[in-house]
């Protein structure tokens, strides 16, 4: 479970002794405690061991106690560039609803003309007997048939990002319909990776909350999500101009402060209790003095006795949130950011 770092960030952090003072002192300040859900973001940061003096060392003791079977995936970095801090970058990894950012892109530029119309089809889609529906009760599909059946481009893209409130089903629903509008899980992978190369890693085999072991789990490397938000952050995003770059940043959660720190941070998770129990934590943050930084945390594990489950996932939501926490405040030093 080594670190990969750029070779100036390694220069930085383990061969310049003159700035060890520095990143001991920053990190000595460094420290996580959830206060999360699925969806919330913000923790705080009490002191950590001050026996801990590298960046590496401090994400090793705290992925430690989470065991054996632990699969590992961080990216973080500016928007345009290569990263600052990685783990298994380019590895598979399940993506639970975080994927859905990608999906976002995918949708607004294929219906990019009028994002405020229903879009051809989507009735269709919301039939009991469409595969999109399956993994919902009779109930729910009436919920979801009320709440999405004319909905707009826009509205399916605010609600599957969770930035229009709803009920998880609907939340859920919203990004299997996007997948059936854009031809299904393989018609959407191919989508995907026509936009950008850099977005070869993202695969949909599955509508959501469909069975993950019959077609295959939705996965990503954290290095293409990361390349999808740093190409929103820095406004690159290949074939899409300023005003459908504004109405994907509008269906993505924003909030002014998470993880402790101030400025802009646009927002997606991901969470999965089933086998294996899955957090991701993704998206950039407007940090002050710096500009757009981009984070991909993703930790996957599999499931313990049913009776434990409850348990190891809010173990792992606590580790990917902390650890999301430990390196957003950690690349505000100097000693870990790359060299020009």
């Amino acid at each position: 479970m080594s670190p990969v770092f750029l070779p100036e960030v390694l220069m930085s952090l383990h061969r310049f002794a003159s700035s060890q003072a520095t990143l001991r002192a920053t990190l000595a300040l460094l420290g996580v405690f959830l206060v999360a859900t699925t969806r919330a973001e913000d923790v705080e940061a009490p002191a950590p061991d001050s026996n801990v003096a590298t960046l590496d060392e401090r994400v090793n003791a705290l992925l430690q106690p989470l065991g054996d079977g632990l699969a590992v995936g961080v990216w973080v970095g500016p928007a345009q560039g290569s990263p600052w801090f990685a783990m298994e970058p380019d590895a598979a990894r399940p993506s639970a609803s975080a994927i859905k950012t990608a999906y976002l892109v995918a949708l607004f530029m294929r219906f990019a003309e009028d994002l405020d119309a229903t879009p051809p089809g989507l009735d269709e889609i919301f039939r009991d007997d469409h595969p999109a529906m399956a993994p919902y009760s009779a109930d729910q599909r009436t919920e979801i048939r009320a709440s999405l059946q004319r909905a707009s481009v826009r509205t399916l893209g605010g609600v599957m990002m969770g930035a229009i409130d709803a009920p998880n089903h609907v939340y859920n629903a919203a990004a299997s319909a996007a997948t059936a509008l854009l031809g299904g899980p393989e018609a959407l992978t191919a989508a995907i990776h026509a936009i950008d190369p850099a977005f070869a890693g993202i695969v949909s085999r599955r509508y959501m909350l469909a069975p993950r072991d019959v077609t295959g789990d939705n996965e990503a490397s954290a290095a293409s999500l990361a390349a999808v938000l740093g190409r929103l952050a820095s406004g690159t995003l290949p074939g899409v101009d300023a005003a459908l770059l504004a109405a994907i940043r509008e269906a993505i959660v924003t909030r002014e402060s998470a993880f402790g720190l101030q400025g802009r941070h646009v927002l997606k998770g991901g969470s999965l209790n089933s086998d294996p129990i899955t957090r991701v934590k993704s998206g950039w943050w407007e940090a002050p003095g710096l500009g757009p930084v981009v984070y991909v945390v993703m930790l996957a594990q599999p499931a313990p006795d049913p009776g434990a489950r409850a348990e190891a996932a809010e173990r792992l939501e606590s580790a990917a949130s902390s650890l999301s926490a430990l390196l957003l405040q950690a690349m505000q030093a100097d000693t870990n950011q790359a060299r020009p």
